[in-house]
Formats: C-alpha cells, structure tokens, sequence
C-alpha cells in the first residue's frame, strides 16, 4: 500500500501546535502583568528566562528552553505565532505530535547555543524563532527526501518572508535563526532514517502516546542527573532496553494493555523520585504570589508545611495520583488492549511499521 505524502499548505493547528501557541500567548501575559507595562521590560524577560551571554557558564540551563516562549513586544509573538500556525500545522500533520515536538525543542536549545557562540560580546536573546525556523527546515528536509508533496512555492514564499523580516525587524539574531533551522533539518533526517531502519529494528510502529511518554520520562529522568555524560550514557542504554520491551508487548495480544500499565508504573515511579529529591531543597524557597486570597494562602502553606514534615507521604500521594492520572489519560488504549484477546490490535502495529518507509 503506498503511503500518502500529500499534506496542506495551511492546516488546522493540531494537538502539540495549539499546545506551544496556548503557553507561548499565556507567558506574554504573565510577562506583561510581571512588568506592568505596555511591552515586557528586559529586567523581567532576563528574570523569567532571556538568554543571555553568561548562561551557559553559570550553569542556567534551563533558559536554553525557556527562552523561547518569551517575546518582547506584541508584533514579535504575533509574528511568530503566526509563522508556528502556518508551518507548524503541515508539519505534525505529517510526523506525529512526539516527533514534532522533538524538533521544535532540539531547534529552540540549538538556536540558543548557535546564538551564544555566534555573539563574542553581549547577548540577550528571546523568542521562538529558532523552534519555528527548525520547523520550516524540518519540512525542506522532508521536501528534499520526498516524503511530502508541498509545492515550491510554499518554501519560496515562507523563505522569502523570512529574508524580508530579517531585513527590515531590529535585533534580528541569524544565528539563532540558522542554527534552529539547520537542527530542525538535522533532527528530521535522523528520524527519517530511523524510520527507514525501523522494519528491521523494531516490530511494530509505536502509537503517539508510547513515544511521547517514553520522551518525557527520559527527559525528567535526565534533569535529576544533572545531564551528567556518565548518566546520560547509562540512562540512553536504559531508554533503549525499555523502548524494545515495549515494542515486543505491542506486539503481542493484550500488550496495549501491558503497555499503558508499564508506562503508567514508570510515570509514577519517576514522579515519586521527583518529589523525594526535590521537595527538602524547595519546599523552604517556594513563594506564593501575593494576590492570593487569604483563605487559599493559608492552605497552601499548610499543605507545603505537611509535604515537607512528612515527605514519604507526600511522595506517596504523587504516586498514586501520577498512577492514576496515566490510566486516565490512557483510558482508550487501555480498554482496547484489554479487548484484544485475538491480537488485532498487535497486527496492526506490525502491519503499520512494515507499511511505512521513512517518515
């Protein structure tokens, strides 16, 4: 059966897209009210997450993402979100919203260092340009490997609407720009390729839901290792063992089923050691915002005091409440797991991995 390459030019954002433009329009928000002016100020954009050129070497990390989900004036996100709709609906109409999302973070931390590495002096540098750009790279890979039918003019109008705004936008950075683009072209290709390997590595072609968990959970695990080489090495050896486990349960009749609850246990697991290695340090730091009602503040404080006086218990609650939050969400894979006494389920996983070339 050939596999349809044809995707729309302009589509309705889906799952992930809508996601990024709901978070990326709230922070603005929260900006603004954070900086009580008309534009966010650059004290509260450096506070919330701007890049900057002397993050890397205090160990900030974390704004290598957080960066990009905050703008500096209307017409910035407006301009942005704008191009996240256009580009960002084709391309994970195409790929999936797991492989979507991996894009767009891998071109966002790539833009980031590109930007630091490009800029010798002063840096300061906000927007979800470079995740946008690895967006619009990512569909000329797949424009170049044919995997979609997009027609050139599509490339030459979003290119040429690029070039214009980098010509006449103040403070345009290409160096964040290019290096989200060319990672989002990078990133594609790898996937594409795996992709291609996949019929000999792996059984079946893995739901949505299996590879988005299986990401956050190497993610979460990752930040409590400080992305250390050593552990990072060890946790991809890991990573691996648990996705081909996976696969073989997809594989087999109820292994849907088997599937939702191992990951189920894993959320779980990984949420508890969240809050056992996390609550001493920060439970003392937390600050709740000052327009909360007195009612609300006085319960949250008691409830800080009782998780830090009793973590065991604490962590207990998260884990069953993370247990219970998967099955949930999961509700439809695991009822249909549950059915597939015949193994239909399982065929058909096989049969879409062997029916799929590349992306």
């Amino acid at each position: 059966m050939k596999f349809n390459r044809s995707v729309r030019a302009l589509e309705f954002p889906h799952t992930a897209t809508a996601l990024l433009l709901a978070v990326n329009i709230l922070v603005y928000a929260l900006t603004l009210q954070r900086s009580g002016l008309s534009a966010p100020s650059p004290g509260a954009l450096l506070r919330l997450g701007a890049m900057y050129s002397g993050a890397l070497a205090r160990h900030e990390y974390w704004r290598l993402v957080a960066y990009a989900f905050l703008h500096a004036s209307m017409v910035h996100i407006l301009i942005n979100m704008a191009c996240l709709v256009w580009w960002g609906g084709p391309l994970e109409g195409r790929v999936g919203a797991s492989y979507f999302l991996l894009i767009y973070f891998v071109a966002v931390i790539a833009g980031a260092l590109a930007g630091v590495f490009t800029h010798p002096g002063f840096y300061f540098s906000v927007g979800a340009s470079a995740g946008i750009s690895g967006i619009l790279g990512a569909l000329l890979c797949l424009k170049l490997l044919k995997r979609i039918d997009l027609p050139a003019s599509f490339f030459a109008l979003t290119i040429g609407l690029n070039v214009a705004i980098a010509l006449f936008a103040p403070g345009f950075d290409w160096g964040t720009y290019l290096g989200g683009f060319f990672a989002g072209m990078a990133v594609c290709t790898v996937l594409d390729a795996f992709e291609v390997a996949g019929p000999k590595l792996l059984r079946c072609k893995f739901p949505e839901f299996v590879k988005f968990d299986l990401g956050i959970l190497f993610v979460v695990v990752a930040w409590l290792t400080d992305f250390s080489p050593m552990a990072m090495l060890v946790l991809l050896v890991v990573w691996i063992v648990v996705a081909k486990a996976a696969d073989i349960a997809l594989s087999l009749p109820r292994g849907l089923a088997w599937t939702v609850a191992i990951l189920a246990a894993g959320n779980a697991l990984v949420a508890g050691a969240v809050v056992m290695l996390t609550l001493p340090a920060t439970a003392g730091a937390i600050a709740l915002p000052s327009n909360l009602v007195p009612w609300a503040a006085s319960a949250l404080r008691q409830l800080i005091a009782a998780a830090s006086s009793s973590p065991a218990f604490a962590t207990a609650i998260v884990v069953v409440t993370v247990c219970g939050s998967s099955f949930l969400l999961y509700w439809p894979e695991l009822t249909r797991g549950l059915k597939d006494r015949g193994g239909f389920a399982a065929a058909g996983f096989r049969a879409e991995r062997r029916r799929r070339r590349g992306l």
